[in-house]
């Protein structure tokens, strides 16, 4: 947006061009009948800008981001767009709620279970997982130098980071930085360094229990994911993991950048065998409780029949 304003040019074909989607989008309405749209986050105007120019189908927007990761002006750009147009706006969560600047129209319905069923084990090992892609503010580092103060106290147990770098230099870099800082706090021997991966239950089901030290997170499906294989979570109070994540039962919840209070909930689950257990237990059955097909998939069923009857 901010090249549009700089160069006429662009401001000049801007408009056009979204016209021209927007006349794009109409022919794959008619063309393959489409009775709904959905639009998959704020950002996308191109639904609301359908409906501006005189398009009958309805739609609903998503929002699966935290509205304060983008400039508050065109948040609220985007927001009034489709407060105006959208037949429903969906988060997330209650935080992406509370940071929206219209929510008169907004419904809170969380991420799904995954689709296979798991029975729950108990675990057997030392690993502690972290499963992110390595991207600033997912709180990597935080790990390594928390997990630093205890290793020496600790030397069964080992850190686990599994994630890709989305083929992006900055990625890259991070995870350079973090595999510098690994070595500089002494951790080379104790920690391992994995690519993303598809079998993500795999990775929860050989953990003892999962970090996520993020600086933002509108909702957390690693959260939700790890609860689901009966793993208990340290999480940061960032937004997402607050509502998943029932502190001091189903995992331990810590201030953001607060390593020692990270470094303190990890020695906990590390020392309390049968606390960790009775969390990972809780969790397994909370969060089919929270997140059942009743509070996620027939919920958003019900918001699409509603928005089709309009």
């Amino acid at each position: 947006m901010r090249e549009i304003r700089k160069d006429p040019v662009s401001m000049v074909t801007y408009f056009p061009v979204l016209f021209l989607n927007c006349l794009r989008l109409a022919t794959l309405v008619r063309r393959h009948r489409i009775d709904l749209i959905v639009s998959n986050d704020l950002y996308n105007l191109l639904p609301a800008l359908y409906t501006f120019f005189g398009g009958v189908i309805p739609y609903v927007v998503y929002v699966r981001f935290l509205p304060s990761k983008f400039p508050k002006p065109l948040t609220k750009f985007w927001s009034s767009w489709h407060n105006r147009y959208a037949s429903a706006t969906i988060a997330v969560s209650q935080a992406v709620i509370k940071e929206l600047p219209y929510d008169n129209n907004v419904i809170c319905i969380g991420g799904e279970l995954p689709l296979t069923e798991a029975t729950y084990s108990s675990s057997m090992s030392n690993r502690i997982v972290y499963l992110a892609n390595y991207i600033k503010g997912k709180g990597q580092e935080l790990a390594l130098q928390s997990f630093a103060r205890l290793h020496q106290k600790y030397p069964r147990w080992s850190l686990r980071f599994v994630g890709g770098d989305m083929g992006l230099s900055k990625n890259r870099q991070f995870k350079e930085y973090l595999l510098r800082l690994s070595h500089d706090l002494g951790l080379a021997e104790k920690v391992e360094w994995c690519k993303f991966t598809e079998d993500t239950a795999l990775e929860y089901q050989g953990a003892s229990f999962l970090l996520n030290f993020s600086d933002s997170e509108s909702f957390s499906l690693t959260c939700l994911e790890a609860m689901f294989y009966g793993r208990p979570v340290v999480a940061t109070r960032c937004g997402g993991p607050e509502e998943i994540v029932d502190h001091e039962s189903t995992g331990i919840l810590v201030d953001k950048n607060d390593i020692t209070g990270m470094a303190n909930a990890i020695e906990y689950l590390i020392t309390h065998p049968q606390e960790r257990e009775e969390m990972g237990r809780n969790a397994y059955h909370r969060v089919r409780e929270k997140f059942s097909r009743a509070n996620t998939v027939e919920k958003l069923a019900q918001v699409y029949r509603q928005a089709l009857s309009k």
